[in-house]
């Protein structure tokens, strides 16, 4: 961003004080979004526990202990690409389950990782995630069209990634 900001200012030759302006304004614009999306996920999870989902969950995974590394990154992945946002889905995931992680045989790093790679890669995928709408309006395509076309390389990516991960 300081590049950026600085090659700005010496193309547009704008007032310095403009152009430190407009910069913090963005900055103090993204990190108001990310503290949203961190406490939209806290909403969230404390929702799933009030309803009694992530306790159904966390017992279907113990009951079943081989759907956990599966049920580890695809659930965040599934969330990432409902929500369009992968922070939420995985602040979720690894708020609600990953503390249980030793409960499945697993570590908090291992568990955690995999929820990042699910939720990453669902965001990625996602048609309502602001960075595939942004780029679908510069390509002039629906959203639909950009998630099609990613589709089976994201969803490689993360049987690859969960494959690997799962290994410990």
């Amino acid at each position: 961003m300081i590049i950026g900001t600085l090659i700005s200012l010496a193309v547009t030759r704008t007032k310095p004080a403009d152009i430190g302006k407009a910069f913090f304004d963005g900055m103090g614009s993204a990190y108001g979004s990310i503290i949203g999306i961190i406490i939209a996920a806290g909403v969230f999870v404390s929702g799933l526990t009030a309803t009694g989902l992530v306790k159904a969950f966390i017992g279907a995974m113990l009951n079943n202990p081989a759907i956990v590394k599966i049920c580890a990154s695809v659930g965040p992945f599934l969330l990432g690409f409902l929500t369009g946002s992968g922070d939420a889905a995985t602040f979720a995931f690894n708020e609600a389950v990953t503390p249980h992680a030793q409960e499945f045989g697993m570590s908090i790093v291992q568990m955690g990782s995999m929820a990042t790679l699910g939720g990453t890669l669902g965001r990625t995928i996602s048609p309502i995630a602001g960075a595939t709408i942004i780029c679908a309006g510069f390509a002039g395509v629906n959203p639909v069209e950009i998630t099609k076309r990613n589709g089976i390389p994201i969803v490689l990516a993360l049987l690859v990634g969960t494959f690997f991960l799962a290994q410990g």
